[in-house]
């Protein structure tokens, strides 16, 4: 049974107490100040019988609500706030009153409000007693559902996660067999590379094509990332990372990059610019292949967020014990109540065009490297990601000794 149908039923089985003992007709009832009824007592409840604007019936419970402090707020079936702000319980009630003007005489409408800075929450329900007189009667009861509307939420949280864990036990069944077969075709492509790049000159020399070495790169770090999507639909652990230099890995995002950003502007006829500036800094623990991908990723998407074109800047910089790279676009900028969720899987902005797996990958590789990356808006438009990651300091151990790195 639902929350609405639960009280427009203990509504019928208040109003059949009220008719017995009081009666069902209600013309001779004096409209005077409220008086107190015991037959309403044993009611959980806040129960009042109203008539016009005049109380006929109230039990404790509505006495004691009365009390509460306000502002009243209604909310909608999302939980959202909506409507003006109601100072007391008998505007909130007036004005449920009027709204159940269109609810057939037999049936309840039902309500929710916060009260108390949202702290509380209440359940309001209304139904007419007797409509056909002037002014009519009408039952309100008013149930405290503070802790119902908690245990609802991480209800639903909980089915959320639920869905979430089915779909990526769904999607790695399918990624395992997919990563398999791209691979084949990345082997291939990369064989054939290779015979591209040692194929002898007119003079005997070895000449290297234009890109070869860039679509090289490309295609061992799309083998790299097909390895991961196959070792995660296993199950398996993630791969041991390694020293890393983000100059030389920002260097080579930006370069593919620069080609994807080169083709669209002819495409579309859009002035795009890629400003790099990223000197080198203190090496960082990771996976140089999953970092690339986590700024083409960015890049892509500040490409995407530039319909009408603009410049994509990324800069770097270090602080003590930490390196900093932020990813800057001069685009629409993320909607603030999107900047908690952009991260999470499946979240997308993008509709039919995004999967909401880019980002949510992103965040997992900086994660893994015990850094940061956090959106935000700039205040001349556009938005900015920052990645944040623990520097490593070199150690000399001993003359002659290879150095090591430790975590700074």
């Amino acid at each position: 049974m639902s929350p609405a149908s639960s009280t427009e039923h203990e509504l019928t089985a208040i109003l059949e107490k009220v008719n017995k003992t009081h009666g069902p007709d209600f013309e001779d009832e004096p409209l005077t100040s409220s008086r107190h009824s015991w037959a309403l007592e044993g009611i959980a409840g806040a129960v009042a019988l109203l008539r016009g604007d005049a109380v006929l019936y109230v039990n404790l419970r509505w006495q004691s609500l009365t009390l509460a402090r306000g502002p009243w707020r209604r909310l909608t079936e999302r939980g959202q706030e909506e409507g003006p702000a109601l100072l007391t319980l008998r505007s909130v009630v007036a004005a449920e009153v009027r709204a159940a003007d269109s609810t057939p005489e037999d049936l309840a409408r039902v309500s929710r409000y916060t009260y108390a800075g949202g702290h509380q929450q209440v359940e309001i329900g209304v139904r007419q007693v007797r409509a056909d007189l002037t002014p009519r009667v009408v039952l309100v009861l008013a149930r405290d559902i503070t802790e119902q509307a908690r245990q609802e939420e991480a209800l639903e949280k909980e089915r959320r996660a639920l869905a979430e864990r089915e779909h990526l036990r769904m999607l790695s069944e399918q990624a395992s067999g997919i990563a398999h077969d791209l691979s084949s075709l990345l082997v291939a492509m990369k064989l054939r590379l290779e015979l591209l790049q040692t194929r002898p000159g007119k003079q005997g020399e070895q000449e290297t094509p234009a890109h070869v070495d860039t679509l090289l790169r490309i295609v061992a770090d799309a083998t790299t990332r097909l390895t991961r999507l196959r070792d995660f639909a296993r199950q398996k652990p993630e791969s041991p990372v390694e020293p890393v230099q983000l100059a030389d890995v920002v260097r080579d995002a930006a370069e593919i990059a620069r080609g994807e950003l080169e083709s669209r502007a002819a495409r579309e006829g859009l002035s795009l610019r890629l400003d790099v500036d990223v000197p080198r800094m203190p090496l960082v623990e990771s996976s140089a292949a999953d970092l690339r991908c986590v700024f083409l990723n960015l890049l892509r998407n500040g490409r995407d967020a530039m319909p009408q074109g603009g410049t994509l800047r990324v800069r770097g910089h270090q602080t003590p014990g930490q390196v900093v790279i932020t990813v800057e676009d001069e685009g629409t900028g993320i909607p603030e109540q999107h900047l908690l969720s952009i991260f999470q899987p499946f979240f997308t902005t993008k509709g039919q065009h995004g999967t909401g797996l880019g980002l949510s990958m992103a965040h997992e590789v900086v994660t893994r490297a015990r850094g940061t990356l956090v959106a935000s808006n700039r205040p001349e438009g556009g938005a900015v990601f920052t990645i944040t990651l623990p520097s490593l300091r070199r150690t000399a151990t001993g003359r002659g000794r290879a150095s090591e790195y430790r975590s700074g």
